[in-house]
């Protein structure tokens, strides 16, 4: 193992048995120290990259690039990598044996495929630690994880990460809010650790039923972050915080995580690099990540299409590690929700082939008392007279085509509503946005 990661290896080490100490040693860490161990390790990535990945080498030659020369990603010039390489060759970017593979539908409904070693996974899996320490969390809390398994990365991460906690924990997978519900009481679960989507509707069971006890805590994930108010409603119903993380299929770990202040991640600066690509006069710009230990599939300037800031101001809780605001969004036409991914070619292949509807037709993603609901405008061709049958085949192509969205709606993680127009009443110039995120904006009228 090289000393660089030796280093970055030595606050797990120290969490495993003493919490308190981890947190001291990182508030004591100097940034540049901090620094200097990302760029040695940027140096042996971009090395093991040209040696052994056919893609890399050829790009770098492509582009004019002196591998030896370079000791920050700026100094790899306009050299990026996009997710259409993680999906159509992502074997072009191994530099090692894989064990195990991860999938993310990244932003056109494929699949991109994220390679991994069992070593880098434990690696990524012992960071918990960090969180352990700084939620306070001890071997007499008991922990229920539904985050999701299958392909995705947020079960596998969490199931191998919740044992160094040392804690009672139970991880089961996306099980209905309903059945969880149930059993609550039995096991006393007094941290929830769950996708926001699942977290507010499991409140909302529990506020019609009786909040069986409070809470000690709620960690959430997902690419989309939480609104302002849903936070507060949660927190409030469970009296206890909720902190969010910020984490991908392509970092293979939680890239950032909320401390008490909660007003951004702290980013895992031992790990990544993490660049704002064309920022705007606020700093606003897409999030590029690169990996300074991974050997197996390392990513060099990689976009993941989010777009966030740098908060460069230190923050109250000591910590050395710069922090990344929420996101505001992603540079496509692209949302990440309770049913994935989901984008225009997600939609059209539930309402291109129903007849009665006219050509345009628009999504919109909105937030009422803490659910994704997903409105439909539609178009009528011949008027009202189908609108209830349109209703049932919407549904019905739904639960053919995608799953994951179906068992979403029927555990109640979402809602779908309607509303039908006359023809000609959505484009209002050249381009209609067939989705929207309506969120954090007012719906359309």
């Amino acid at each position: 193992m090289m000393i660089q990661q030796m280093l970055a290896e030595v606050p797990l080490s120290i969490g495993a048995s003493h919490p308190r100490a981890l947190l001291s040693y990182l508030r004591r860490f100097p940034p540049a120290l901090l620094s200097m161990l990302r760029r040695a390790g940027f140096r042996r990535t971009l090395r093991l990259a040209w040696d052994n990945s056919s893609y890399y080498r050829q790009r770098f030659l492509e582009e004019g690039i002196d591998v030896a020369r370079a000791r920050v990603p700026a100094d790899l010039k306009n050299f990026y990598l996009t997710s259409e390489v993680l999906r159509q060759s992502p074997e072009a970017l191994l530099c090692g044996k894989p064990d195990l593979v991860v999938e993310s539908s990244g932003t056109t409904g494929h699949a991109s495929r994220i390679f991994l070693s069992r070593r880098e996974l434990d690696y990524n899996s012992r960071q918990a630690v960090i969180l352990k320490a700084l939620y306070d969390i001890s071997e007499e809390d008991r922990v229920l994880s539904t985050l999701d398994y299958g392909f995705c990365l947020d079960g596998v991460l969490a199931s191998n990460a919740i044992p160094y906690w040392k804690t009672f924990a139970v991880c089961v997978g996306r099980v209905d809010p309903v059945e969880i519900y149930r059993k609550f009481p039995k096991y006393r679960f007094n941290i929830v650790m769950s996708g926001t989507p699942w977290l507010a509707r499991f409140t909302e069971v529990a506020q019609v039923e009786g909040r069986p006890y409070p809470l000690k805590l709620l960690v959430g994930g997902g690419g989309g972050g939480i609104l302002k108010r849903t936070r507060e409603w949660i927190e409030s119903f469970w009296g206890a915080p909720l902190y969010m993380t910020y984490a991908s299929t392509e970092a293979a770990t939680v890239l950032g995580f909320e401390c008490p202040a909660r007003d951004g991640y702290h980013l895992n600066e031992f790990d990544f690099y993490v660049e704002i690509l064309n920022p705007d006069a606020e700093g606003y710009g897409e999030v590029v990540i690169t990996t300074v230990h991974r050997t197996v599939m390392p990513l060099i300037r990689y976009r993941t299409r989010d777009v966030a800031r740098v908060i460069r101001e230190k923050c109250p809780c000591g910590l050395p590690f710069r922090k990344l605001s929420p996101l505001r969004g992603r540079l496509d036409e692209i949302v990440a929700s309770v049913w994935g991914n989901v984008h225009p070619d997600f939609f059209e292949s539930i309402l291109g082939g129903i007849h009665g509807l006219a050509d345009d037709w628009q999504v919109a993603l909105q937030e009422k008392e803490g659910k994704q609901t997903f409105v439909f405008r539609l178009e009528l061709e011949d008027g009202p007279s189908r609108r209830d049958e349109i209703k049932r085949e919407i549904f019905a192509l739904v639960q053919e085509k995608h799953p994951l969205a179906w068992q979403a709606c029927m555990q109640r993680l979402s809602e779908v509503e309607f509303a039908f127009l006359p023809k000609g009443s959505l484009r209002k110039g050249r381009k209609l946005l067939r989705l929207v995120d309506e969120r954090r904006s007012p719906p359309v009228q």
